[in-house]
């Protein structure tokens, strides 16, 4: 059932309905203007002879005609015999007509055992009219025509040319279905077959020249399109879920001391409400940040002016957390640091990223955050930084998973904004990375 519905069996059959038709009826038609021509020429043919008969009876009554070969004059329908005039509507006949009389039969596919062509024919001076009679096939002693007509060959001709004409019908309508509907059919598996998690699968449709071709490129490509859109929206959920841990942590330890505190009848918040608050306006900050670095452009975000001295003691403050149990110092080191317009939520997922991944993975040792102009040095004295990346790749933890996740956010806000980014790793020197948070030139 659902091959009858298919647009190729459909195709098929509306075609070969309409061929066949046409076929059938131009064959008939065909075949009608054979004989419609066969009597104009025997028309043509015996005008002049009753023409001359004609006059000869007009000069004389008693002139000779013919009457045994395959052309018979007969003057007066009373001389006209029985077996002859039974065959025509004389007295339906006007002057100068043909009549043919070939056993009516519709189609002709065997020669008829007679045919006969009469034309009358006016004579002057009187009322008589003058009868020629054409015999194709003359019986009872009339001598037979010397050449016969083809009629016995024209249904057999008629035949193969429609034979001839369906076979040429179908090689057409063959050529037509591997142009136009394979590719189709071809274009229906494409889509059925492709799959948002392999957008780069291509298909041999796709070579097609014609629209159907353009079709499944445009399909195909919008595949890659909602691939990539897939593609940042997870990444948008990962990068998420690893920034906003932070706060979340800054809000869940601020509420437990909230809480004892009023267990112990203190009424001192005050400093816990602030880092709450500042904790919800990173989520804030980092959440517009996460979602301009999933859309597709490169959009710019607001400028602020930026102290980068502020924000680096207020990230420090806040990781401070992660060095709980470890032999860790920090030193914050400022040459020079002069307040610019910069987009405040990147800088902050920058620095916020960088210094925690220090803090995180240096065990023991100094971690040095110097700043100079829009320069900022973090280094550590473990491995630390690029080490980590480059054992979290060796262990076949992509990135975008869990901890480490930092360096691919600073990456690609560096690379939106046209900042510069410099990491160093040593086993025996530590860890080093620079951002320059100004465009490269």
């Amino acid at each position: 059932m659902k091959h009858r519905n298919s647009l190729k069996y459909q195709f098929k059959k509306q075609l070969a309905i309409s061929i066949g038709l046409l076929v059938i009826v131009f064959s008939f038609l065909l075949y009608q203007l054979f004989f419609v021509a066969v009597g104009t020429t025997m028309h043509r043919t015996m005008m002049p002879m009753a023409s001359h008969y004609a006059k000869q009876v007009e000069l004389n009554q008693n002139v000779p005609l013919p009457r045994d070969g395959a052309y018979s004059v007969f003057v007066g329908r009373e001389s006209i015999p029985s077996e002859i005039a039974s065959l025509f509507d004389i007295d339906g006949m006007k002057d100068f007509g043909l009549s043919v009389n070939d056993g009516d039969q519709l189609v002709k596919l065997s020669r008829p055992d007679a045919v006969y062509f009469l034309l009358v024919h006016p004579i002057k001076n009187t009322t008589d009219k003058l009868y020629l009679l054409y015999n194709d096939t003359p019986k009872n002693g009339l001598t037979a025509a010397s050449k016969r007509a083809p009629l016995l060959n024209v249904p057999f001709s008629i035949i193969f040319i429609t034979l001839l004409a369906i076979f040429l019908v179908y090689w057409v309508a063959r050529r037509l279905i591997s142009k136009v509907l394979n590719p189709l059919h071809e274009l229906s598996v494409m889509a059925k077959s492709l799959d948002e998690s392999n957008p780069e699968l291509s298909f041999a449709v796709m070579n097609d020249k014609t629209e159907i071709g353009e079709v499944a490129n445009t399909l195909h490509q919008t595949m890659g399109r909602i691939h990539q859109y897939h593609q940042r929206e997870k990444q948008f959920l990962q990068n998420a879920s690893h920034e906003l841990r932070t706060p979340i942590a800054v809000v869940s330890s601020a509420l437990d001391i909230i809480d004892l505190r009023t267990a112990q009848g203190k009424t001192n918040v005050a400093d816990q409400y602030m880092h709450i608050r500042r904790a919800n306006k990173n989520m804030a900050e980092m959440t517009e940040a996460l979602l301009l670095l999933s859309r597709k452009s490169g959009t710019s975000t607001q400028l602020e002016t930026v102290n980068l001295e502020q924000l680096a003691t207020v990230i420090i403050d806040e990781h401070k957390y992660l060095l709980k149990g470890k032999d860790v110092d920090v030193e914050l080191v400022v040459d020079d640091s002069p307040s610019r317009e910069l987009p405040l939520s990147l800088c902050r997922i920058v620095l916020s990223n960088l210094i925690r991944n220090a803090f995180e993975h240096t065990l023991s040792g100094i971690v040095r955050v110097q700043l100079s102009g829009l320069i900022v040095s973090i280094t550590n004295t473990s491995a630390g930084l690029a080490d980590y990346e480059q054992n979290a790749t060796e262990r076949g933890v992509s990135q975008g998973q869990g901890f480490g996740i930092g360096l691919d956010i600073v990456q690609k806000i560096v690379a939106q904004q046209e900042w510069q980014l410099h990491l160093s790793s040593d086993n025996n020197d530590g860890s080093q990375v620079v951002v320059y948070f100004e465009p490269r030139h």
